[in-house]
């Protein structure tokens, strides 16, 4: 009989990340084609919670969130952890109230290129608002805003931290 254990863990990683990826695109290939252009708007709040979760998640690791360095590099251990190895990010310059970040690969837009869909139109509402709920639910003084994006076209998303105005 084969266990999980016969598995190495790597591999499963690799499998819950696709699925993790793929799933949310799956949703919005059949989802939007009935709602239309309400669908980002039904989805939002789905991401606004997806964020809140990224806090207890952190805080089970012991990820420091104090400050905007700190959530640059806790933005990209949660985001690897879930969505997998493909997300290949850099830090561009930090400091503890400002942080510029950027990605450089990211599964799902490799998934949403593989399924045949749009990333303009099936990633970047969701992947923003996920980033920013993340962000402000992991340290309430900071928020998040996206300079380019890979959905949009961009050759890599430049995302940046700073304490909120």
């Amino acid at each position: 009989m084969v266990s999980i254990e016969d598995i190495p863990a790597e591999v499963r990683w690799e499998i819950a990340a696709k699925a993790a990826s793929a799933t949310p695109l799956a949703y919005d290939m059949v989802f939007r084609e009935v709602l239309g252009d309400r669908y980002d708007e039904i989805e939002r709040p789905i991401y606004i919670e997806a964020g809140k979760e990224m806090k207890g998640l952190a805080a089970a690791l012991g990820l420091p969130t104090d400050n905007a360095r700190d959530l640059d590099d806790a933005q990209g251990v949660l985001t690897t952890i879930l969505y997998g190895p493909e997300f290949e990010f850099g830090n561009v310059e930090g400091t503890e109230d400002r942080a510029v970040g950027k990605v450089t690969g990211c599964a799902v837009l490799n998934q949403a290129l593989e399924m045949g869909l749009d990333p303009k139109v099936v990633c970047l509402a969701g992947c923003q608002t996920l980033c920013k709920s993340t962000i402000e639910n992991l340290n309430p003084k900071y928020t998040q805003r996206f300079n380019s994006a890979m959905c949009a076209g961009d050759p890599y998303c430049e995302m940046v931290i700073e304490l909120k105005g």
